[in-house]
């Protein structure tokens, strides 16, 4: 950081969250482009877990994130937009699929050896190995992403996703270089909804399985400033019963948030709130829900982002 105190390189963390978090992103991208003058497009860093993949993808290929909360609510686009856009079409309705644990688990063999040293894996590593293979196409999530590179985006880009062998966190972009398209579905393969990524002869589940934001990867980048947006989190107390789903991801987020802090980096988490997370729902997949929340997201953050001008001039 400046002696002015304006930031140069920032770190820009997208967290999972599904259609809708995929519509959060849109209006905390859009609204940091239009009130505090930052491209989301210059991040130093980005890092995208599941729904935040899509979005790095998509702001390392040049879409503008003026333009996002557009997109969402199927609104036109600049040419510059529906340029990027080409070759992988609209976002699909999902298909309704239940649980079909007739099909065993889908890791068993990390499933008992999780069993052997819990304190080795996450929660979430455990609910992956157990559940069933989902059987609804990737294709269906609208990350057909391969047509945006040839090869990987030249600036830091880091899509985490779970091996399903080691139950161990992989980071493509920058432990490994596979197709960018694979990434970006492994990244979002939801255990038990969608079925593993095989990339180099290993199955791979959504990155949220070890981390909903993998913020602490950023730790010893030495950045002026993070910034992590963040729909499956909450800020400030939970609205309802359901909603308190959320605390115990915004205490994975805090705690990461601490050890990027430790560094000197200050760290900007942007949560909706619990009006907001009301808007969101309980169906993170619900793709009806993507305009009304891209809005409301935009204008939720654009108010709380006044405050903070002085940081970009």
């Amino acid at each position: 950081m400046g002696e002015t105190g304006a930031v140069t390189r920032v770190g820009l963390v997208l967290g999972g969250g599904g259609y809708t978090g995929t519509a959060f992103h849109a209006g905390v991208l859009g609204a940091l482009a239009d009130v505090v003058d930052f491209d989301g497009r210059d991040a130093e860093v980005i890092v995208g877990t599941s729904a935040g993949s899509t979005a790095a993808a998509l702001l390392r290929a040049g879409f503008p994130p003026q333009e996002y909360v557009a997109r969402m609510c199927g609104e036109a686009l600049s040419e510059q937009a529906s340029r990027v856009l080409e070759g992988i079409g609209p976002l699909a309705a999902l298909p309704s699929q239940d649980l079909d644990f007739r099909a065993g688990m889908a890791a068993p063999e990390l499933a008992l050896q999780i069993l052997k040293r819990p304190w080795r894996y996450r929660v979430g590593t455990f609910a992956a190995a157990v559940l069933p293979e989902g059987r609804v196409s990737t294709e269906a999530t609208g990350v057909s992403m391969g047509d945006l590179f040839v090869d990987w985006p030249p600036e830091k880009t880091w899509l985490p996703a779970v091996s399903l062998s080691s139950g161990r966190r992989e980071v493509f972009g920058r432990d490994s270089f596979p197709v960018l398209g694979d990434a970006v579905a492994a990244s979002c393969a939801v255990p038990g909804l969608f079925p593993p990524v095989v990339i180099d002869d290993d199955r791979y589940v959504d990155g949220g399985c070890h981390s909903v934001h993998s913020l602490d990867l950023l730790a010893d980048e030495a950045l002026d400033l993070v910034i992590v947006s963040a729909p499956m989190a909450i800020s400030g107390p939970p609205g309802s019963l359901s909603q308190r789903a959320r605390t115990p991801i915004r205490r994975q987020l805090w705690r990461e948030a601490r050890g990027v802090q430790a560094t000197t980096t200050p760290v900007i988490a942007i949560a909706p709130d619990a009006a907001l997370a009301a808007v969101m729902g309980l169906n993170s997949m619900d793709v009806t829900l993507r305009p009304e929340v891209a809005r409301r997201a935009y204008r939720y953050v654009s108010h709380g982002l006044l405050g903070l001008r002085h940081l970009f001039d």
